[in-house]
């Protein structure tokens, strides 16, 4: 066999080793590895290709980012949107690629009727990965001056006018972005029901009908009372009684659980319907569109009073304070 066939010989077995090493690699490499962290990996506008595989080499997403490059290239990688990615260390190609190609992490947010600012504020807190912090939430939307929203004239607060529903958080979003596609959403709903900023309802200026709407919300705690809690609020402030609602009390006191103490019942906070003649001047918690619906078109009655008693699912609800007591005295309160 002569020398240049010999030679020849040896660069194809060179070839197959190194196909061979560099097949068992790219497998090898390609592979999730067990046991990853999770990781956050940020990816601002214009940023290159290149840049972004040398980042998730850095953080150990891929471990060999020249091998990634070449899979992504065979598989197509398509367009990487900036944003936040959560993924976890040794994620393998397959994953990292789809996770890419499938746009930036978005976190979601629900918020309940009833909800306060900081409760949506704790949401925030629990959220893994969420750029906006509590604090940050809080601050800004204590800057009324920074929003726009026709029902935030005669506001003291964005209490209330922070639509319950369930949003998609931009990581890298601002708290002003979020607080206003949430008063946003506020005001479409609310103007949906029929609620206009510059109407009265029933006595009540629309900022009032909010307020009212946040405390039968509270009170009722299911849609079906709704309604009917608004008529007597409405028929108290007409009569120009004491609301007495121990959803005010609560919100005054910040205590949500335990009974409410006598000192409780006595505290000077405006907010406070017991120690206070009328309506709080803010609401106590965020305001769906049934609530508002029950303050503009509440039940026809003569009520007062309710309560709820002791094996009925529903409150019951009376014209005197002697039918309130004498149902209590026999079924007992919850």
């Amino acid at each position: 066999m002569t020398r240049l066939r010999w030679a020849i010989l040896a660069i194809v077995g060179l070839v197959v080793i190194v196909l061979c090493v560099g097949g068992i690699a790219y497998y090898v490499e390609s592979q999730p590895g067990g046991h990853g962290q999770s990781v956050a990996v940020v990816i601002t506008p214009g940023e290159s290709v290149n840049a972004i595989f040398n980042q998730l080499g850095n953080a150990r997403v891929v471990r060999a980012p020249v091998l990634f490059k070449a899979y992504a290239e065979i598989k197509g990688v398509g367009v990487i949107d900036a944003g936040v990615y959560f993924m976890r260390t040794n994620e393998g190609y397959a994953r990292t690629l789809s996770l890419l190609t499938g746009g930036p992490t978005s976190l979601k947010l629900t918020v309940v009727p009833g909800m306060t600012l900081t409760g949506i504020a704790n949401q925030l807190k629990a959220m893994s990965g969420a750029g906006l912090s509590a604090a940050s939430f809080l601050r800004q939307a204590g800057d009324l001056g920074a929003f726009h929203s026709p029902y935030l004239a005669h506001a003291t607060s964005l209490e209330g006018l922070l639509y319950p529903d369930t949003y998609f958080v931009d990581p890298l979003g601002t708290p002003t972005e979020l607080i206003q596609q949430m008063l946003d959403r506020s005001t479409q709903v609310f103007e949906s029901v029929g609620l206009s900023p510059d109407k009265t309802y029933h006595a009540l200026s629309a900022n009032q009908v909010i307020i009212a709407a946040s405390i039968a919300e509270r009170e009722a705690r299911t849609p079906a009372g709704y309604a009917k809690v608004a008529r007597v609020i409405l028929n108290r402030l007409q009569a120009h009684m004491p609301l007495e609602m121990d959803s005010t009390v609560r919100f005054a006191t910040s205590n949500y659980t335990n009974p409410i103490t006598g000192t409780q019942l006595r505290d000077a906070s405006a907010y406070n319907t017991y120690s206070h003649a009328g309506l709080p001047p803010g609401p106590i918690g965020a305001v769906d569109s049934a609530g508002i619906t029950a303050v503009l078109h509440p039940t026809s009655g003569a009520w007062r009073y309710f309560v709820l008693l002791r094996g009925h699912r529903h409150l019951s609800f009376f014209d005197t304070f002697a039918q309130q007591q004498a149902a209590i005295a026999r079924y007992g309160e919850q």
